[in-house]
């Protein structure tokens, strides 16, 4: 039997990004870096708030735990959201809609393949088929109390509202949290069990504050019942209006 090893040398983003000259596929590699850190620029014609990919996916889709994208292998895959088996494609397609409140973007926007492309890039060395470590957000523990949204609010004005705002609207470059500049009520990030677990790490990592389980939940639950943009995928009518209250504002 014959071995063959397809092992690769991957130069990292700063490398790439010295380059004086790149070939199609790493051009498509730093744009779609740009386009994660910095959406509002680089994709701001399917943007509808102030998010960019990054305030998600921590680190440019880096960071264990905090939604990494090194996940190409593992699709296509079912979906329960939208009831199918899913490829890569339209994953990111439906993120611009869900989780920035814009329009869906055709599947083969030079913005879709540069994502498509810099997911595929972190994904190297990852195995088809089986989920990489980290994948998602942590899932915390269940504790034995329902998530306290006034207890939530406490602990969001006391450690979140100088970087999110006292209204959730983001301060510099710290992103909104509610609002209608903030993620929409089909964003995977409205479910309580996401946004605690994203919070729980963020939380702790960002401030000298560490948060119980039990305290990110309660943040969670404040957070998720606060206004936000509609779910687009359940009512086209407010969507529109709200789409309109946007364009004439």
């Amino acid at each position: 039997m014959i071995s063959v090893s397809f092992a690769r040398q991957v130069p990292d983003i700063a490398t790439l990004k010295s380059r004086s000259e790149l070939d199609d596929y790493y051009s498509n590699v730093v744009l779609g870096y740009n386009i994660i850190n910095d959406t509002q620029t680089y994709a701001r014609r399917f943007v509808g708030n102030k998010l960019n990919c990054t305030d998600c996916h921590r680190e440019a889709g880096t960071v264990q735990g905090q939604l990494p994208l090194n996940v190409a292998g593992i699709y296509p895959l079912w979906r329960s959201k939208n009831a199918q088996i899913t490829d890569l494609t339209l994953v990111i397609r439906e993120c611009f809609v869900y989780s920035l409140n814009g329009v869906m973007p055709p599947a083969n926007a030079p913005e879709v393949t540069a994502i498509k492309t810099y997911i595929s890039y972190l994904s190297i060395n990852q195995i088809i088929g089986e989920s990489p470590g980290g994948r998602g957000v942590s899932i915390l523990s269940e504790t034995n109390y329902e998530p306290n949204s006034l207890n939530g609010q406490i602990i969001y004005k006391q450690h979140c509202a100088g970087c999110h705002g006292d209204i959730g609207n983001g301060l510099a470059k710290n992103p909104p949290v509610w609002g209608m500049d903030s993620y929409t009520k089909g964003s995977g990030m409205n479910d309580i069990q996401v946004a605690a677990g994203f919070i729980n790490t963020k939380m702790s990592e960002m401030s000298k504050f560490s948060l119980s389980t039990q305290q990110a939940f309660d943040v969670a639950a404040y957070l998720n019942k606060q206004m936000r943009p509609v779910n687009p995928g359940e009512s086209k009518l407010p969507k529109l209006l709200q789409d309109l209250y946007g364009f004439f504002k």
